[in-house]
């Protein structure tokens, strides 16, 4: 078999950025360690590499620290500087001083490095909001390129729940637990077709292969209210079986103030002040263990647990003023109490066999995830003006979910140069919600409440199998590829009337990738890409719940069993860097687009959140990335996205024609003051814009920290600010159908944070992070 020939360029530099000399190179292939060739190289040097292959790179020279260094050769030649420090001797083994990128681009995917931005983050939701290209809206919703929202993956498995209760969970994860997020705009046929916004996929850390090592973390954070959290991690390999251990608890508190005005027909104003605050406690477990029977064949095990305890208490006073005279006509409010438990039990078996040197492998997993929530409410509807007896309710709300996943993958490098990729996955999703409510009007009866009390039950099959084969010639690669998914899906309401839906249907996704050099910068090449695609977006389990869910009393929340999947077909173009996202542009044209609407009752003034087609989308997509690459003092990345939106269709049967564009800009700085100061910052800002049709206010966030090793850089102190502007913050307004309305959402999210971190037992620098190399030594 003959791989096609390219080049790794290697620069060497000390300290002061200046060419280093002789230093002894040796170039091995994995996974099988053979040494191709050693040579001594004198400030620059270069090898003969394969694509397609991942290779160890090992340099010594006198009076320099050691560097292993692994190096994946996709379809294009490399070019790395690797900076070489003095030795130390109090510094014990090896220390690496290889910078991994914060972000790198790998053919159709963004890969982000956590750790930077898990230092000055609780929980991984932190984390996810300060990745570079997401936005998240305050419900939860992660945005990419799209105003259809990304699909959430953890660990390459879609988590098949609503935005608030993934929020939920990432919440209750500790930030340190994230090892990176990788950002998919455009996923190929590997993936699943449900992701018309793209894929954010969240992994969590593993073990490492250091002995016997760990790490244990203590953090707070002080906004109007406190977040305490502290946890330990322990990771041991001996031979051939490597396990982990990680335990993290959180206390925390949070609060989120709503301002809104809401114009009904009838010219009154419904204006509502509502305060809420959500204290919580979370445990949270991780552990798993990887036992290798072969150099070719190994097995694995996670299990991760979750459990929160939470509350949310909230005061809602509402007045409702007659728009033309400014005349109190009612004046009434609402105390809500929520009491909730969620677990999530995430379980995850996997095998792994390497069929060759060259990097054909075969992978089968098979998952089981478990989410179970409880919700007990009470409210209480009181009436001032004019003067009534005060209403109340209470309920219990259960939710249970079971996913199970099985899901096989085949590599497999054959003549010719080619690569193919083949796989097949079931994913089998079973939830059960109930919900009683009794209320009481005023006169000592407590009666069941028939609009609230409901139980639905959702069955979901999804069976999907891929092919697709990438080839490299004439400096071009071509990777086509095809995914066939069958959608089987029942909902039946039993409670408060048997009535029932489903969808089933079988439908194909194509998949076009192609990439060439452009030309070269700096001695290095621009590499260009093109990707078409289409995907479809499917209702989920809590959009197609019919049952009405209580906010307030002048707020429901309700599914919509009659919703059908929409399609989007997506057109990108990349340019990379020395694989680093420097211009993508793209268009996503949507059909039968599902979103959430907001329904006015003229007669009660009630409002329904809802969802429903509403009709087409075409959307073009632009954004634009530079700065200065890591591994120096200073390194920084700007970046701007331009989106514009044409809707067509009906909104509450009224006729739609809405077009809006919008702006996001975001930045990452980090300033290396001295070998144990790090200076990061990193912000962001949205201008003007439309999501869900609200149109959104410019709002934005400036995220600052320090970061000081300490203890002969065992142990790091880093000293954190969030929102230090207090510009995250959205105001927004609607003009649909028959709702007009605005307001404001303000949550607690300047906060002052200490963090401290304490490393001990091996090294933390070869934890498998899929970067071309490992982190500093901290």
């Amino acid at each position: 078999m003959i791989a096609q020939t390219t080049r790794l360029q290697l620069s060497l530099t000390n300290d002061k950025q200046e060419p280093f000399q002789n230093a002894t190179v040796a170039l091995y292939q994995l996974p099988d360690s053979i040494l191709k060739e050693k040579k001594v190289i004198k400030g620059n040097g270069s090898f003969d590499v394969d694509t397609q292959t991942i290779y160890l790179v090992k340099i010594s020279a006198a009076g320099i620290q050691n560097i292993n260094k692994e190096i994946r050769i996709e379809d294009s030649s490399v070019a790395i500087t690797i900076i070489l420090s003095a030795k130390v001797s109090s510094l014990g083994n090896v220390t690496v001083v290889a910078k991994r990128p914060l972000i790198k681009q790998d053919d159709d995917k963004t890969v982000i490095d956590a750790e930077a931005l898990a230092n000055s983050s609780s929980n991984a939701f932190e984390v996810l909001e300060k990745t570079p290209g997401t936005v998240i809206d305050q419900d939860g919703n992660v945005y990419l390129s799209s105003t259809t929202p990304a699909t959430i993956f953890i660990n390459g498995r879609e988590m098949k729940l609503s935005s608030a209760d993934i929020a939920s969970l990432l919440k209750s994860l500790p930030a340190g637990s994230v090892s990176k997020i990788e950002i998919l705009r455009s996923p190929s046929a590997k993936y699943d077709a449900a992701s018309s916004g793209g894929i954010v996929n969240i992994v969590l850390k593993k073990g490492v292969k250091l002995g016997t090592s760990g790490s244990v973390n203590l953090a707070y954070f002080q906004g109007v209210y406190g977040t305490a959290t502290g946890g330990i991690n322990l990771n041991k390999s001996s031979g051939k079986l490597t396990s982990y251990f990680n335990y993290q608890f959180t206390k925390k508190n949070n609060f989120e103030k709503l301002n809104s005005d809401r114009l009904t027909p009838t010219d009154s104003l419904v204006s509502q002040r509502s305060y809420t605050t959500y204290p919580s406690l979370n445990n949270y477990f991780g552990g798993g263990v990887d036992y290798a029977f072969s150099k070719k064949l190994n097995f694995a095990y996670d299990l991760r647990l979750s459990n929160t305890n939470g509350k949310s208490n909230a005061g809602n006073p509402i007045d409702i003023i007659n728009d033309q005279t400014g005349l109190l006509l009612e004046k009434n409010g609402s105390d809500i109490r929520n009491k909730n438990r969620s677990t999530y039990i995430g379980n995850e078996l996997s095998a792994k066999y390497k069929i060759d040197s060259l990097g054909s492998e075969w992978m089968t997993e098979v998952d089981y995830n478990y989410y179970n929530n409880r919700n007990d409410q009470n409210y209480s509807n009181y009436f001032l003006l004019p003067a009534k007896i005060t209403a109340t309710g209470d309920g219990v709300n259960k939710n249970d979910k079971n996913i199970f996943v099985f899901q096989t993958d085949l590599t497999l490098k054959i003549p010719k140069k080619y690569t193919l990729e083949a796989g097949f996955k079931v994913t089998l999703s079973n939830s059960n919600n109930s919900a009683e409510y009794f209320k009481d009007t005023g006169n000592g009866n407590k009666f069941v409440d028939l609009y609230q009390t409901n139980t639905f039950k959702y069955k979901e099959a999804i069976t999907a199998a891929y092919l697709q084969v990438s080839k490299t010639f004439a400096g071009f690669t071509f990777k086509p590829g095809v995914r066939l998914e069958t959608t089987d899906i029942e909902g039946r309401q039993l409670v408060p009337k048997d009535t029932s839906f489903a969808i089933k249907r079988t439908d194909l996704f194509p998949y076009v990738f192609i990439k060439h050099d452009l030309w070269k910068m700096f001695g290095s090449p621009l590499t260009g890409s093109a990707i078409y695609r289409r995907s479809i977006k499917r209702p989920y389990y809590e959009t197609l719940n019919p049952y009405p869910k209580y906010v307030d009393q002048y707020l429901f929340d309700k599914g919509n069993p009659n919703l059908q999947p929409q399609f989007t077909t997506n057109y990108e173009i990349n340019v990379t860097f020395q694989n680093f996202p420097v211009f993508a542009i793209g268009i996503n044209d949507t059909r039968d687009i599902f979103s959430q609407v907001t329904l006015q009752d003229n007669r009660t003034k009630i409002t329904y959140r809802t969802y429903a087609n509403i009709g087409k989308n075409k959307e073009l997509y632009m954004k634009l990335i530079g700065g200065i690459p890591p591994g120096r003092k200073y390194f920084f990345y700007v970046g701007a996205q331009y989106n514009h939106n044409s809707y067509e269709g009906l909104y509450d049967n009224i006729p739609l024609n809405y077009k809006r564009g919008s702006y996001t800009f975001f930045m990452y700085h980090e300033l290396k003051l001295t070998k144990t100061f790090t200076f990061n910052m990193q912000g962001f800002m949205r201008t003007k814009g439309v999501q869900n049709f609200y149109e959104l206010n410019t709002f934005g966030g400036l995220f600052l920290s320090v970061n000081k090793a300490i203890l002969n850089k065992k142990a790091n102190i880093i000293l954190s600010v969030n929102d230090l502007l207090q510009t995250n913050r959205v105001s927004f307004n609607i003009n649909q159908g028959n709702v007009k309305a605005s307001g404001e959402r303000i949550n607690d999210t300047r906060r002052l944070g200490l963090t401290f971190r304490y490393n001990f037992g091996g090294k933390p620098k070869e934890e498998k992070k899929s970067f071309d190399a490992p982190s500093e030594a901290n």
